[in-house]
């Protein structure tokens, strides 16, 4: 099975009216007539892969998680964590767009970390760090704040995108040196039938609406400047919605 990350990287095709799905049986899966095929379109990627980053943090029932980066992978793992039973969700970012976002998908507390030590906040909050840290922007920096930040015998997921770099590093102290059973764990979106009909059925009962999300519309012929627009984030852009042509 492919799943969306790899339609986008490894197989030509997925902007095109029409491409061709590998394995189709198992790869495709029908849309129900109450959710519109624009929100539908987020279980191929960002629900999928927002929701991996939860379910891969071994979240306790009632326990504590800290979200760093609140995009849309982000945004999806927070909402995902609060679905899988999470007590107290911290969503962190230095937007503040965004971290209203993060509120509105089930953050309890919010923190910039334009204006506070995200590390401290969280020890302050939880005394000895969180249960589940789950890194969603693929940078060191955040990185390195999940491991500070989280407890001994926590999990750190990683659901960002190290696309840049030689190797990522982990602060020695703060990871026990090498004896505080901390479980570090990534994954890559997950998809097919299975996964994709069991999304929607999350957004098809009421559980989840990434409808807020798409900030921008764009028709198919202005594809590169929606491209351009997610590299630079200008205009405050989340997602855009690409409408291709009905004939």
């Amino acid at each position: 099975m492919l799943g969306g990350w790899k339609y986008a990287n490894i197989k030509d095709g997925s902007f095109a009216e029409y491409f061709h799905v590998n394995n189709a049986n198992a790869n495709l899966t029908p849309i129900p007539d109450s959710i519109s095929d624009d929100t539908a379109v987020y279980v191929c990627d960002m629900l999928s892969t927002g929701f991996m980053g939860a379910e891969h943090a071994n979240i306790p029932l009632g326990g504590t998680v800290v979200v760093f980066a609140q995009g849309p992978v982000g945004l999806m793992a927070t909402v995902g964590a609060r679905l899988l039973g999470a007590g107290l969700v911290i969503g962190v970012d230095g937007v503040s767009e965004r971290l209203k976002l993060s509120r509105h998908f089930g953050a309890d507390v919010v923190l910039d970390y334009t204006q506070v030590d995200p590390v401290e906040e969280i020890r302050k909050l939880t005394g000895v760090g969180v249960d589940s840290a789950i890194e969603c922007l693929g940078a060191q920096a955040t990185f390195e704040a999940c491991i500070k930040a989280t407890r001994p015998g926590g999990t750190i997921s990683v659901a960002g995108y190290f696309g840049h770099g030689d190797s990522v590093e982990i602060p020695r102290v703060e990871w026990g040196v090498g004896m505080g059973d901390k479980v570090i764990r990534t994954g890559l979106c997950p998809g097919g039938n299975v996964r994709m009909s069991r999304l929607l059925k999350l957004i098809e009962h009421g559980r989840v609406d990434p409808s807020p999300l798409t900030t921008h519309q764009f028709d198919f012929q202005e594809v590169d400047k929606a491209l351009h627009m997610m590299e630079t984030k200008e205009d405050g852009i989340m997602k855009p919605l690409i409408i291709f042509p009905v004939s």
